[in-house]
């Protein structure tokens, strides 16, 4: 019984020591965040996904053509800066040229509006959030050669735990030659949230799609730092009924961790569900943003 005491001390000791360790990892994870934070001025944007704030516009063709297959392009470009340089990629990089629908991240209004006029794409556009590095609003578009009929914000959980900055998916409803297609672009956190959390954001994306009908296409940033994470990322949208499109075997991105160099970053992903799925590849040939585009051909569903 003498040594209860101590063996007490020692268990509080730990208990203390593992705490200790979890809130060191938190800071450690946020440290970067601090550091940006210092500066643009210590300053949260104080904004909130306004679901009332839809931004819609028609630049397409009148009566696009009836195809039997059609190219959605994911692109994640960085800050919604080096516009022309993405329209270039858009036009020219294999793949990508003359993309049906393009579902964007990263992106401001005016930045979604010189490209879909430049390509001659309706548009629907939402913004998730005032980004530090430029203060402009900044959230995910949806382009469409066909009329978009409809459009919905969903604003995913667990804001920034600092800026309080929230990520979203833009949910965009297409006539595709008299065909009914949900197109979403979503951008997942970084690892400043917690891997449950970042799949509790892809969750809510796939919550909000439970009772579509028809086809569906999920495209964007999902963040997948390591192959741990996209393989639950996979299998969340596996159950759900959803197919990949293509399986990267290059990264979505050009950049490296330093920590581990040899990682091999799949941040980006194409998902549908309901549509035939033809080629797919990363467009690692594209040079606007640090992400590469990915492109996915799509055929249509056999009908009665």
């Amino acid at each position: 019984m003498s040594g209860m005491p101590c063996q007490r001390h020692n268990l509080a000791t730990f208990k203390r020591l593992i705490t200790m360790r979890l809130v060191m990892r938190r800071a450690l994870r946020l440290l970067p965040v601090m550091v940006l934070l210092v500066a643009v001025g210590c300053s949260s944007s104080g904004y909130h996904p306004d679901v009332s704030l839809q931004h819609r516009a028609a630049y397409g063709p009148a009566a696009p053509a009836v195809r039997d297959s059609f190219t959605v392009v994911s692109y994640n470009i960085q800050y919604g800066e080096d516009i022309d340089l993405a329209l270039a990629d858009l036009r020219e990089v294999p793949g990508l040229a003359d993309a049906d629908v393009i579902l964007l991240q990263e992106m401001d209004l005016a930045g979604v509006e010189q490209m879909a006029q430049a390509l001659g794409r309706n548009y629907a556009y939402q913004a998730a959030s005032v980004h530090p590095h430029h203060g402009h609003l900044f959230g995910n578009a949806v382009l469409s050669r066909w009329p978009i009929v409809g459009q919905q914000l969903v604003v995913l959980p667990h804001p920034h735990p600092v800026t309080g900055h929230h990520r979203i998916a833009v949910v965009a409803d297409l006539d595709v030659a008299g065909l009914p297609v949900r197109a979403v672009s979503l951008h997942v956190a970084t690892v400043i949230l917690e891997l449950d959390e970042r799949l509790e954001q892809a969750v809510a994306a796939l919550d909000s799609l439970a009772d579509v009908p028809g086809p569906v296409i999920v495209g964007g940033d999902f963040n997948t730092l390591t192959d741990y994470g996209r393989n639950l990322t996979l299998r969340l949208f596996r159950k759900a009924g959803f197919r990949r499109a293509g399986r990267p075997t290059v990264p979505t991105v050009r950049k490296k961790l330093w920590l581990w160099p040899s990682q091999r970053l799949v941040l980006d992903h194409m998902f549908t569900r309901g549509l035939e799925i033809g080629s797919a590849g990363v467009a690692s040939e594209a040079t606007a943003s640090d992400h590469y585009p990915l492109w996915a051909r799509f055929g249509f569903p056999l009908r009665d």
